[in-house]
């Protein structure tokens, strides 16, 4: 396979085929970059365009748009603390406070570098173990995504630390949240009240926009002092040498959970980077820092989103398993382009698997020069007043979130969300743990149903299942950990009063 990989490389770097992985790329992140649009919809814009291309030119630019969509959420993340994709939502925590010192090229090349680096270790696991890595996410059952959900859950609710309750109270907001509408098994009606809107459930999208970008929209009118203003580091060099080294473990870690989470249909890259940063809050050093602007925040996030991608195409190129809705469409792009995703597929086809492999390293490669020639523009957003720039800004969130699924009821849903975000934040209660809590709610739901059916009712199967048992006693030693260093932190003050 890896003679295959190089040769595929080699190939690809025909002119008329970089030219489309550049305008794939460019196009995916101005979709992720715009509130309300995403990966998704570039993918089902460009996916008739590519029918008359080669298999190989076709695919190059999927898989281009693919990672370019997953990668642009970064910017507006950044300058303007509104996730363009939920895969940038922990990129705010510590991007825009970042940004707000007057680095936001350095949070923005921070962001990027750590991107493809996170892409790139993706991409070696997906080469060198895809099948391994296959044959071990089939052995996750339902009582093993039950267990894991409640351990990511966990770990984000403990990033509230000295707000544990505000935190948990989120996370179950967030729950309950998703339970609205149908039931994933058994099609009950829940929490509708006779709204024909509601039976659908809420979507992801007017959710996020809302929670965040709304929010931010209504901070911005009428908190005049939370703009990013005036002096903007212009002048900065970036990305450090030595920032970048004493990430390098960090980086590792992160891309060790975006990989292990991406390949899990269904979680993927909204929920790796709240996890992975979590987990880098919880392993650092100086986690007082972040928040407020810490680098190792932003390298985390970053790497994991990026490395989810080489694990969600595990599971979709080795057992034919979309894990979400822009791998789904991207599945059927490789479809038409001749490509039968599934056990045999490596037999079969290994040269259309080298050129997937080949063209994610070379959108990667693309979408770190695109973003670092342009990365002076976007810093200028921030110059513009903000009378342009408020109503602008709003009117792409409607139209963006009015064409998810061209409904003027997610409109409302998205600012009624801005307005409970905006006070759920103004009274100290984390946005993380309730937006993971939502994401992963009907997996929990659907996974803990399923799991029980199977046992007959029967709840010891939570702790019989080795992987599901060892993941609660995870959750749990973590939880206990945290409320006791909680505990330890609230005598201390008291002593010391």
């Amino acid at each position: 396979m890896v003679d295959l990989f190089f040769a595929a490389v080699v190939h690809l770097f025909e002119p008329h085929i970089l030219v489309l992985v550049m305008l794939g790329v460019a196009i995916g992140l101005i979709f992720g970059a715009l509130p309300g649009l995403s990966a998704t919809m570039a993918l089902a814009l460009l996916l008739p365009v590519t029918f008359a291309m080669q298999p190989d030119a076709g695919i190059a630019m999927l898989v281009a748009t693919y990672i370019g969509g997953v990668s642009g959420g970064l910017v507006a993340a950044t300058l303007l603390r509104i996730p363009g994709t939920p895969s940038s939502i922990a990129t705010t925590f510590d991007g825009y406070p970042l940004a707000r010192k007057g680095q936001a090229i350095k949070a923005l090349a921070t962001g990027m570098v750590a991107s493809a680096v996170g892409g790139l270790l993706g991409l070696a696991v997906l080469v060198g173990f895809a099948p391994v890595v296959a044959r071990f996410a089939i052995r996750f059952g339902a009582a093993e995504y039950t267990a894991l959900t409640i351990a990511a859950l966990v770990l984000v609710v403990v990033l509230s630390e000295s707000n544990l309750l505000k935190g948990l109270l989120a996370a179950l907001l967030g729950l309950s949240l998703s339970t609205v509408g149908f039931a994933p098994i058994g099609a009950a009606q829940r929490f509708s009240f006779g709204n024909i809107d509601l039976l659908a459930g809420i979507g992801i999208i007017p959710f996020m926009v809302g929670l965040f970008a709304i929010a931010q929209i209504i901070r911005e009118i009428t908190e005049p002092g939370t703009r990013v203003k005036g002096k903007l580091d212009l002048e900065g060099a970036g990305v450090r040498l030595g920032e970048f080294l004493a990430n390098g473990i960090n980086m590792v870690r992160s891309a060790a959970i975006g990989i292990a989470i991406g390949v899990l249909p269904g979680i993927g890259g909204s929920a790796s980077n709240l996890v992975a940063y979590g987990a880098a809050r919880s392993a650092s050093r100086k986690p007082e820092e972040f928040g407020k602007g810490s680098l190792e925040g932003i390298y985390a996030a970053e790497t994991a989103n990026n490395a989810s991608v080489g694990g969600a195409l595990l599971p979709l190129l080795t057992l034919g398993i979309p894990g979400d809705g822009v791998t789904a469409i991207l599945i059927g792009g490789f479809t038409i382009h001749g490509l039968q995703p599934g056990p045999l597929l490596f037999r079969n086809e290994p040269e259309l698997i080298a050129t997937i492999y080949a063209a994610f390293l070379l959108a990667t490669l693309a979408l770190l020069l695109v973003q670092l020639l342009t990365i002076r523009m976007f810093p200028r957003v921030l110059l513009i007043p903000r009378h342009y720039l408020v109503p602008v800004l709003t009117l792409l969130m409607v139209v963006g979130v009015y064409v998810g699924e061209y409904r003027i009821f997610d409109v409302w849903l998205m600012l009624g969300f801005g307005v409970v975000g905006y006070l759920l934040e103004r009274y100290g209660f984390p946005l993380g743990p309730m937006v993971l809590g939502f994401v992963l709610g009907t997996i929990f739901e659907t996974n803990m149903r399923r799991a029980l059916m199977f046992a007959n009712g029967d709840w010891s199967i939570f702790v019989t299942r080795p992987i599901s048992a060892t993941l609660l006693l995870m959750a749990a030693v973590l939880l206990c950990f945290s409320v006791w260093n909680l505990l330890k932190a609230r005598s201390r003050r008291q002593t010391v009063s």
